[in-house]
């Protein structure tokens, strides 16, 4: 079974198990790589819309 996402900021298809992640608003994202995950912790808000909080 395989554990795919997409990165949440370029696109990408990455893989669950070996994929860099980090956790924002009690849930985990997935990323294509560190920048991604970088891009992604400077300013969550761009990539997941408002979450209503």
């Amino acid at each position: 079974m395989q554990n795919q996402t997409e990165c949440p900021v370029c696109g990408m298809s990455v893989d669950q198990q070996t994929a860099p992640s980090t956790t924002y608003d009690a849930q985990t994202y997935f990323f294509c790589s560190e920048g991604c995950r970088d891009a992604f912790a400077a300013d969550p808000g761009r990539y997941v819309g408002n979450t209503g909080s």
